[in-house]
């Protein structure tokens, strides 16, 4: 993390002596304010007279909670028809898994050495660095930013921002440029190289990608290449392909980029269910569904999946909501935050408890690097706006 704050965790006593580190880690805002850089759809609203959503949708992943065990990143595979693209690709970093478990390691300096020629000695020395690192497990998927650096880049319109605040992809659109990947502080859009979905396991061995008029792997000509139902599959795996996917959601093809949708599919499935139930009364808020036990009610894969119940996801409008409540804790933060980007989705800083009994006891050494480079959180401290504009008046009076 080189000294940011992408996580903040401390121990509990500490925290509860100063809940206010998190708040204290917050990065140096750039000159000019709070104003970020890139225009927000929820602060023109007033000007242009469009209305807003009657639903505004966040989420917050508690880091205490996370083990990093993926089984949201599954999940959401499993519900959004997100391809394999195989073992070659995936060490070329064109993976296509929407969410990732980021893993952070604090500790002692790495050995040069490799482990093949370490000494008795230096095995010990390696084993003990190795029991002194601490990880901590991050998700990562779409912040959904209100102030989103890829909608701006767009030449198409393909990335745009809906009345309920999330930042959604219409596929027809894109033309692959790949500007808002690269424009995304969170490196969290993936793009499809090649029609995985068309392509079989075998030939997405690689290292070479044969195109789809080439000899096939069955050792016969395919189909004309224009045809939208060529490929490198067989007549009878078709059907079967068609059984595993999700027929609410779209099917991605070569050339569009793609990423976590807060699963758009299940959010307009309650909303239109709660219209039908709502009829003439009006009432077509959709129940919060973190606090329901009613299998049909709204949530996303990675959530409904999350064993630790880790991440919470639900309508930020309201003030009663879990999510909103999550929201208003003092160990509420946005990654990156100093790029103003006013993301919808917001992490717990995670908290630790140790046993002072232990020999090891101490803090976390996230916090310590911290510490080394940006001085300690725990202390109040007088923000930069404020202490240039003292150092302004003083060079006055002299």
């Amino acid at each position: 993390m080189e000294g940011r704050p992408i996580i903040r965790e401390a121990n509990i006593e500490g925290y509860r002596q100063h809940p206010e580190f998190v708040e204290n880690m917050n990065g140096e805002e750039p000159p000019g304010g709070d104003r970020p850089m890139y225009p927000n759809p929820f602060d023109t609203n007033e000007k242009t007279g469009r209305p807003a959503g009657h639903h505004q949708w966040g989420m917050s992943v508690d880091l205490t909670a996370c083990v990093g065990c993926n089984t949201c990143v599954i999940a959401c595979q499993s519900e959004n028809n997100i391809p394999i693209v195989g073992k070659d690709l995936v060490a070329r970093g064109r993976e296509m898994h929407w969410m990732r478990i980021d893993r952070y390691y604090a500790g002692k300096p790495s050995l040069e050495k490799k482990f093949d020629t370490f000494t008795r000695d230096e095995e010990e020395q390696f084993q003990q660095w190795i029991d002194d690192v601490q990880v901590v497990t991050q998700p990562m998927l779409c912040q959904h930013c209100e102030a989103a650096p890829c909608e701006n880049v767009c030449p198409v319109n393909a990335t745009v921002h809906d009345q309920e605040g999330l930042n959604v992809m219409v596929y027809n659109r894109c033309v692959g440029t790949r500007y808002c990947s690269n424009n995304c502080p969170y490196k969290v859009r993936r793009f499809n190289y090649l029609d995985f979905n068309k392509r079989s396991l075998k030939e997405l061995k690689g290292p070479f990608y044969p195109p789809f008029f080439a000899k096939g792997a069955w050792g016969k000509w395919l189909k004309d290449p224009t045809d939208p139902t060529a490929g490198m599959r067989r007549d009878d795996e078709w059907d079967l392909i068609a059984m595993i996917k999700n027929p609410d959601v779209s099917v991605r093809m070569r050339g569009v980029m793609e990423k976590c949708t807060f699963c758009i599919q299940r959010i307009q499935q309650a909303e239109i269910a709660q219209k039908v139930k709502a009829r003439d009364s009006g009432d077509i808020l959709v129940p919060d569904g973190a606090e329901s036990k009613d299998p049909t009610s709204l949530k996303t894969a990675c959530q409904q999946a999350c064993p630790a119940g880790a991440i919470v996801f639900g309508n930020i409008a309201d003030p009663n909501s879990k999510v909103s409540k999550l929201k208003a804790q003092e160990r509420n933060y946005s990654v990156l935050n100093f790029l103003l980007t006013k993301p919808r989705t917001t992490y717990l800083a995670r908290l630790r408890n140790p046993n002072p009994a232990m020999p090891d006891f101490g803090g976390p050494l996230t916090l310590q690097e911290y510490e080394t480079k940006n001085g300690n959180p725990f202390e109040k401290r007088e923000k930069h706006g404020a202490a240039e504009e003292g150092a302004t008046a003083g060079k006055g009076a002299e």
